[in-house]
């Protein structure tokens, strides 16, 4: 499966199935996963980085991930 949906399984290590059907099958979510993979790897090169990096910067883009953490949990609601 995609790589790109290794860092939501990891975040719901009990919903593998379900995530790969979902990203199978719903475009929505598929683009969902990408957001979600896309904003993790930002924080992970932020954090990484020799360059200085705002840490607001770095708080935005976790607020972002809760966000995107919270659409997941809609779309297992209604799964």
């Amino acid at each position: 499966m995609d790589a790109k949906l290794n860092p939501v399984k990891n975040m719901f290590p009990n919903r593998s199935d379900l995530i790969e059907s979902l990203y199978r099958n719903d475009s929505s979510f598929n683009s969902l996963c990408d957001d979600y993979y896309l904003v993790a790897e930002q924080i992970r090169e932020l954090k990484g980085s020799e360059r200085v990096s705002s840490s607001s910067d770095i708080v935005e883009l976790r607020k972002l991930l809760s966000e995107l953490e919270d659409e997941f949990n809609i779309y297992f609601g209604n799964a």
